[in-house]
C-alpha cells in the first residue's frame, strides 16, 4: 500500500514537472512572438519615419528645381532683352570686325555727298557688309538700326536726322572670318565703287571696335538728367 502511495506520488511529480517544462516552454513562445511582433512594429514606424523624411527631402529637391528653372527662364528673358536692345542700337557694343574709310580720291573733287547719294553707296555697302557677316554698323559714329535713314540734306548727308561730312567712316562689328574673306574677294562693291566714282575706300581688320548707341539715345537720357 505504502509503495502505491509513493508510486502515485512519483508519478504525480513528474506529471507536474512535465506541464511546468510545457507551461515555460509556452510562455518562451509566447515571449518570442511578442518580442517579433514589437520588432516588426518598430520597423514599422522607422520605416514610416525614413519614408516621411524622404518625402520632405523630395518636395525640397522639386522646390530647388523650380527655383533654377524660374531662374534659368529669367535669364534666358534677360538675354533676348539684352539682345534686342544690341539690335535695335540702344546699348554699346564692343568686338571684332571691319573699318572701312571712304574719302574722295584727290582735293579736287571736293564734296562728294552728292555722288555719294546719288549712288546710294553708304546704303549698298551696308547692304552688302550684312550679307557678308556684319551685325552691327555706324557710320562716322551714327549707329544704325533698321529705322535709321541715310538721306542727302543740302551740301551733305543725313543718318538718324545727324550731318555727317566726308571721310565717311564706317564700323562694323560681326562675323570676322566672313568679313575678311568678303575684303579679301575681288569684284566686290567696295572695288567697283574705288573703280567707278574715283572713290578711295581703305579697310582694315580691326579686333578692338566699339559702336555705341543711337545719338538720340544719349540726347534723351541727357534730357532726363536734365
Amino acid at each position: 500500500m505504502k509503495r502505491n502511495y509513493m508510486s502515485i506520488i512519483f508519478i504525480v511529480f513528474i506529471i507536474g514537472l512535465l506541464i511546468g517544462i510545457l507551461i515555460k516552454d509556452y510562455n518562451k513562445q509566447v515571449s518570442l512572438y511578442v518580442n517579433k511582433d514589437k520588432f516588426i512594429k518598430n520597423e514599422i514606424k522607422s520605416t514610416q519615419k525614413s519614408i516621411k523624411v524622404m518625402g520632405k527631402e523630395k518636395e525640397k529637391i522639386e522646390k530647388e528645381i523650380e527655383i533654377l528653372k524660374s531662374k534659368n527662364q529669367n535669364s534666358k528673358v534677360a538675354n533676348q532683352v539684352n539682345t534686342l536692345k544690341e539690335i535695335l542700337g540702344y546699348i554699346d557694343v564692343k568686338g571684332s570686325g571691319l573699318l572701312i574709310n571712304i574719302d574722295a580720291i584727290n582735293d579736287e573733287m571736293g564734296n562728294i555727298a552728292n555722288s555719294i547719294d546719288y549712288n546710294k553707296i553708304l546704303l549698298n555697302i551696308v547692304n552688302e557688309i550684312k550679307v557678308n557677316g556684319g551685325e552691327y554698323v555706324s557710320i562716322n559714329n551714327q549707329r544704325l538700326n533698321q529705322y535709321s535713314e541715310i538721306s542727302l540734306a543740302g551740301n551733305h548727308i543725313n543718318i538718324n536726322s545727324t550731318p555727317i561730312a566726308q571721310p565717311y567712316n564706317i564700323n562694323v562689328i560681326g562675323d570676322v572670318d566672313k568679313l575678311t574673306d568678303y575684303i579679301n574677294k575681288k569684284n566686290t562693291y567696295l572695288d567697283s565703287i574705288g573703280n567707278n566714282y574715283q572713290l578711295r575706300v581703305e579697310t582694315k581688320i580691326e579686333k578692338n571696335i566699339t559702336i555705341e548707341k543711337l545719338n538720340i539715345i544719349n540726347k534723351l537720357e541727357n534730357i532726363e538728367g536734365e
